[in-house]
């Protein structure tokens, strides 16, 4: 057990910069390309749902890994734990709001003609929905950097402390 808990406390860092970078190539590469490649809109939006569902479930993973090794070290930060606590929160909301209802969003907006005043009402919420989605993947991309150099600095005391 004393094993598990070093290697636990060990790991946050990489969890956290793993996830990190995950996240970046992702947003800034990897989707990016399935709508620059892919002729058909509709397509490359189910590609793209697909690819944030299945990357929610990483991101899950990521927050409960950090979240446990924050739990097992002593002292507890209370920000730090703040910080786990609340990026498990965003990996939650991400996976079983956001993502459902980008993708719900979507799918009602190409099941009508663009002809129909319904598609641009449909297009605003998918467009409303998106641009929420962009701004809690800035915040945690924010808070993953600021959480990693808070665990940097923390080392780095902790190495010049023995």
């Amino acid at each position: 057990m004393k094993t598990l808990k070093a290697i636990s406390i060990e790991l946050i860092l990489p969890f956290i910069l793993a996830w990190f970078f995950s996240s970046a190539f992702i947003d800034i590469v990897a989707v990016p390309t399935v709508f620059k490649f892919t002729s058909n809109l509709e397509e490359a939006g189910k590609i793209g749902m697909t690819v944030f569902h299945r990357f929610n479930c990483f991101e899950i993973f990521f927050a409960v890994m950090i979240l446990f090794g924050q739990v097992l070290k002593s002292p507890k930060s209370k920000m730090l734990l703040f910080l786990s606590v609340s990026l498990l929160g965003l990996a939650l909301f991400y996976t079983f709001f956001m993502t459902p209802a980008i993708a719900n969003a979507a799918i009602k907006m190409h099941q009508v003609a663009v002809t129909d005043p319904m598609y641009e009402v449909l297009r605003a919420e998918h467009g409303k929905y998106h641009h929420l989605y962009r701004y809690f993947d800035s915040a945690k991309l924010l808070s993953l950097l600021f959480y990693a150099g808070l665990m940097i600095r923390l080392n780095i005391k902790l190495k010049e402390s023995v």
